[in-house]
């Protein structure tokens, strides 16, 4: 199945038609500074640092020629968007992986907003394209992979193709980022256990990785160092959201529990995850990252290769 899209258009250059100030710029700014706490773990797939790492992850596995290709694709990043998202800095591979979660605000790339997750219902036991009719994060990937694919695409859109599918591969691995429409794929899920995060979408997009305590040149040295690295990239775009709808449905996650009549909300309420959830879930958070990097580099020495 394949959704087709027309590539996005960049900003207009006119500054006067810049809906960011430059005030603004800085209010958003210490917005995503704070995100960590508050907005990130609520709206996004991994934190910036889970979806950094996976595109580090990613780069540590590409070709020299690919490698080579992106950096020079980089330079079409609109002027606007390097000020207003980047602070002017220069791109790095690593934020290729955030920069689809930096746009959400952005008008023109609203209409994407849903192709960040696909739900399932309570009663299914397997992922499928029914639930995807406006798009979905399946679709998503598949139509990137596509837009990927015509040698003809400039380089601008080529880009926003890039980062759209390096950032959907992180979700995908989310595990939160393949669940139930009802609770908003955890945010809804009420829970306590770590002091920066309050839902449980929000303990798997930031709170397990940040309460390792480690930065994020160590987290990228554990990630690379995990056996059975050489399998990671196998399988489809279908087979690794099963593997996420497998694991959120995990008793060890505490998102619901399995009955007759599917997986039921694990709370009504406000529940206290067990006190050994970090030592539980962290290693499945972590091969999780580490997957969706080899998996992407995949893709991207494939994709981004002469023809």
């Amino acid at each position: 199945m394949m959704t087709t899209v027309k590539p996005l258009r960049p900003r207009l250059q006119n500054r006067a038609k810049n809906p960011f100030s430059r005030q603004a710029r800085h209010t958003i700014a210490a917005l995503m500074a704070v995100g960590s706490l508050l907005w990130l773990p609520a709206a996004l797939g991994w934190s910036a640092t889970g979806h950094q790492l996976t595109c580090e992850v990613a780069e540590s596995q590409l070709s020299a020629e690919v490698r080579a290709r992106i950096q020079g694709l980089m330079q079409a990043l609109p002027d606007d968007q390097r000020t207003d998202l980047f602070d002017g800095k220069a791109l790095t591979f690593a934020d290729l992986c955030t920069w689809a979660d930096q746009v959400r605000p952005l008008k023109q790339y609203r209409s994407v907003a849903s192709w960040h997750y696909v739900n399932v219902a309570r009663d299914a036991s397997a992922v499928h394209y029914d639930k995807c009719v406006t798009g979905c994060l399946l679709t998503a990937i598949e139509t990137h992979i596509g837009l990927l694919q015509q040698a003809a695409l400039s380089p601008w859109p080529r880009l926003q193709s890039l980062m759209f599918l390096s950032h959907w591969i992180g979700d995908l691995h989310q595990p939160l980022h393949v669940s139930f429409f009802e609770d908003l794929g955890g945010n809804r899920t009420q829970v306590t256990g770590y002091e920066d995060c309050t839902n449980l979408h929000g303990v798997w997009d930031f709170c397990l990785v940040a309460s390792t305590g480690k930065s994020r040149s160590d987290l990228l040295i554990e990630l690379l160092a995990l056996p059975g690295a050489d399998d990671f990239d196998q399988g489809t775009t279908l087979i690794w959201a099963q593997e996420s709808l497998d694991l959120v449905t995990h008793p060890r996650v505490q998102y619901c529990r399995k009955s007759e009549s599917g997986c039921e909300p694990w709370s009504s309420q406000r529940y206290a995850l067990s006190p050994d959830y970090q030592a539980i879930n962290w290693p499945v958070a972590k091969l999780r990252l580490a997957q969706a990097g080899y998996r992407l580099a995949g893709l991207m020495n494939t994709l981004m290769a002469a023809p």
